[in-house]
C-alpha cells in the first residue's frame, strides 16, 4: 500500500556548535473506503447500479484524497450516470467505480448483467452490485434489481432497478421491486416506477411511461475514532469507535496534522 508524503514535526535546539533535532512522526492514517458509481435512469430496459469498489489502504501525514461522486442517469433527458472515483495527490492511489450501464447491467467492475423476459410481455430486472438482475417470474410482472454491495457502516449500495410489469389483461401487471441497496421499483398497473435512491448508486425502476432517474453514487471513509487528527473533508460523523468521511457530492479529503 502507498505511504503519501512522509513530513516528520520537529524542533531544533542549539546544543554547542551543534544542532540537534526533536519531534515525533503524526502517525499514519488507516482508511477504509467504498467508492460507488451513479446509478443508470431506467425506461424500457431498468436502470443498472453503478459499480461498487471497496478496500483499505495505509498513508502517511500530508496528503490530499480529490473525490468525485458521480451523477446518476436523468430519465427527462436520457442522461448517462457518470463514475466516481478517489484519487491522491501526489498520483500514488487511485479507484475508479463504473457508472451503471445502458444495457441494463451493473458498472465496472461488477458488470453483471439484466435478467430476462419470460416472453416480450415483461422486462427483466436490471443487474445489481453485487449480483446479476433477476429474469422476469411471469408474463406479467417485472424481473427484480439485483441486491446491491454491504459495507462496514451497515448500509448496502449499488441495487438494480426493477423491470417493468406487462400484461395482455392491464389490470395484471405487476413492477418488479428494486434490488436492496437502493434500487427503484419497476412500474405496474398501480403503481408507478420509482428513481434509484440518491446517494446509493441504485439503478432507475422500468417503465413503460415516464423514465426514471437513478440514484447517484457516494464515497465514504472511515477510521478509528481518536487514532488520527487533523482529517477534514465531507460529512464527518462517528458511530461505534469510527469517523466516516461521507461524500455525496465532489470534494476533498485532506490530512494535514
Amino acid at each position: 500500500m502507498p505511504l503519501v508524503n512522509v513530513l516528520i514535526n520537529s524542533t531544533t535546539a542549539g546544543v554547542g556548535s551543534s544542532n540537534v533535532r526533536k519531534g515525533n512522526a503524526p502517525p499514519p492514517i488507516f482508511l477504509d473506503y467504498i467508492v460507488v458509481g451513479g446509478g443508470q435512469y431506467g425506461n424500457t430496459i431498468a436502470g443498472g447500479s453503478g459499480g461498487v469498489v471497496s478496500g483499505s489502504i495505509r498513508f502517511l501525514p500530508r496528503f490530499n484524497i480529490d473525490v468525485t461522486v458521480g451523477n446518476g442517469g436523468t430519465g427527462s433527458i436520457l442522461t448517462d450516470a457518470q463514475p466516481s472515483l478517489m484519487q491522491s495527490t501526489p498520483n500514488e492511489f487511485f479507484v475508479y467505480a463504473g457508472a451503471g450501464a445502458g444495457n441494463g447491467g451493473s458498472g465496472t467492475p461488477q458488470n453483471n448483467p439484466k435478467g430476462n423476459n419470460v416472453t416480450n410481455f415483461s422486462q427483466g430486472g436490471a443487474g445489481g452490485s453485487a449480483e446479476s438482475g433477476y429474469d422476469a417470474p411471469a408474463t406479467n410482472i417485472g424481473g427484480a434489481g439485483g441486491s446491491g454491495s454491504l459495507w462496514l457502516d451497515g448500509n448496502v449500495y449499488a441495487g438494480g432497478g426493477g423491470g417493468y410489469g406487462k400484461a395482455v389483461i392491464a389490470s395484471q401487471a405487476v413492477g418488479g421491486v428494486g434490488g436492496i441497496g437502493g434500487g427503484g421499483r419497476g412500474q405496474g398497473y398501480t403503481q408507478a416506477a420509482a428513481n434509484g435512491v440518491a446517494n446509493t448508486g441504485g439503478g432507475g425502476g422500468g417503465s413503460l411511461a415516464a423514465a426514471t432517474d437513478g440514484g447517484s453514487g457516494v464515497v465514504n471513509m472511515r477510521y478509528v475514532s481518536g487514532s488520527v487528527s487533523g482529517a477534514i473533508g465531507g460529512t464527518i460523523t462517528s458511530v461505534g469507535g469510527y469517523t466516516y468521511h461521507t461524500f455525496t457530492g465532489s470534494g476533498q479529503f485532506v490530512y494535514q496534522p
